[in-house]
């Protein structure tokens, strides 16, 4: 028996994730740094995405992207860890990378349910 979740129905939900616009930027700069021109077609999705003004953008990936964005982000968040990365220097905190992937998860699960 499938267990009951207090979410959409994962054939109805788009597999989105909300950023804000800092997280959101310092994601595409880092992704058009990295030498695997993978990262790059991923950094373009993101890119056609963001929106002048916004606080905050939501994002629409295949979950596959999608996934590979939560990686990203979550290497953000050792990198908080290590102190390679700071508030100061960035414009967000490691709270603010888990708060986008925790209501991620809220709402869609993990993706390993697609």
């Amino acid at each position: 028996m499938v267990r009951y979740r207090c979410r959409p129905n994962v054939m109805l939900a788009a597999p989105i994730v909300t950023l804000p616009t800092a997280i959101a930027r310092h994601l595409r700069a880092d992704l058009l740094g990295r030498p695997d021109p993978s990262w790059h077609s991923l950094a373009h999705l993101v890119t056609a995405q963001l929106f002048p003004g916004s606080a905050c953008h939501t994002l629409t990936l295949p979950p596959r992207d999608l996934q590979d964005l939560l990686a990203v982000l979550l290497d953000f968040s050792i990198d908080f860890s290590n102190g390679t990365l700071t508030p100061e220097t960035c414009g967000f905190t490691e709270a603010d990378i888990h708060e986008a992937i925790d209501l991620h998860q809220h709402h869609y699960g993990p993706l390993l349910d697609y």
